[in-house]
């Protein structure tokens, strides 16, 4: 019992120890936050993530998830900066590509399967409490100063998604 302990706790630190997927996470929470409405959002990231967990599960071969992840991350953190919102279906979308782009990109190295199960179980459990936290804190930030300062930090994460995007297709 204490391997699949162990193996869930792995996945559920895996999306904040891997950048793409903080990046990411954050970058999606920052824009979700800023919607009037963030169900159906949160939804769609949570389809997207479980559609790509069972695809994970079935052993779907080699994805370049990392790439549509940190290109998904720039457009979504783009947005942020820009404070522009596209339609809502295109905001759903968004978010669905990006959960996902995490689950392909998190394909457990584990020696049984039942560990296996338990790493992408923590994977989603973790993305999506991280996608919680930042759009929860970025929906309180309702003060001119605190959009200004969330618009800065989505300029940050769309530079740094576009950064680590060039140094991978070069």
């Amino acid at each position: 019992m204490s391997r699949l302990l162990q193996a869930f706790a792995e996945g559920l630190l895996n999306p904040i120890l891997v950048p793409a997927h903080a990046l990411a996470l954050c970058g999606l929470g920052l824009f979700i936050g800023q919607q009037a409405s963030r169900a159906p959002a949160v939804l769609s990231f949570t389809a997207g993530l479980a559609g790509g967990l069972t695809a994970i599960a079935l052993a779907v071969g080699p994805t370049p998830s990392r790439i549509v992840l940190l290109a998904d991350a720039a457009l979504i953190a783009g947005l942020v900066a820009s404070a522009w919102a596209p339609s809502r279906p295109a905001g759903w979308l968004f978010a669905a590509i990006a959960g996902a782009a995490i689950a392909l990109d998190s394909p457990p190295q584990a020696p049984t399967i039942a560990q296996g199960n338990a790493t992408l179980v923590g994977t989603g459990v973790g993305a999506s409490a991280l996608l919680l936290l930042v759009s929860a804190c970025a929906a309180l930030a309702t003060r001119r100063w605190q959009q200004l300062g969330l618009r800065i930090v989505g300029s940050w994460i769309a530079a740094s998604a576009i950064l680590v995007l060039a140094v991978m297709l070069r």
